[in-house]
């Protein structure tokens, strides 16, 4: 299923990485389904579950690091 969510639109596939990422956008979601002004307006409700669908059952690190490639 990567990639299926986001072909549409010719965007890059980005996964999530980390549980902080997981949660920010299970909130998002969360909060479009109640009705109200959604934050991530870049992101389409399909977007979201298709992401959160994917990361499901991943063991993923708290936050993600960008270190300095050396």
């Amino acid at each position: 299923m990567p990639g299926k969510c986001c072909k549409k639109k010719g965007r890059k596939h980005t996964p999530i990485v980390s549980k902080a990422q997981r949660g920010m956008m299970g909130a998002e979601l969360a909060r479009r389904r109640k009705g109200k002004r959604a934050k991530m307006k870049s992101m389409t409700t399909g977007e979201l579950r298709a992401h959160l669908k994917e990361s499901k059952g991943k063991k993923l690190p708290k936050r993600s690091r960008h270190g300095k490639k050396t």
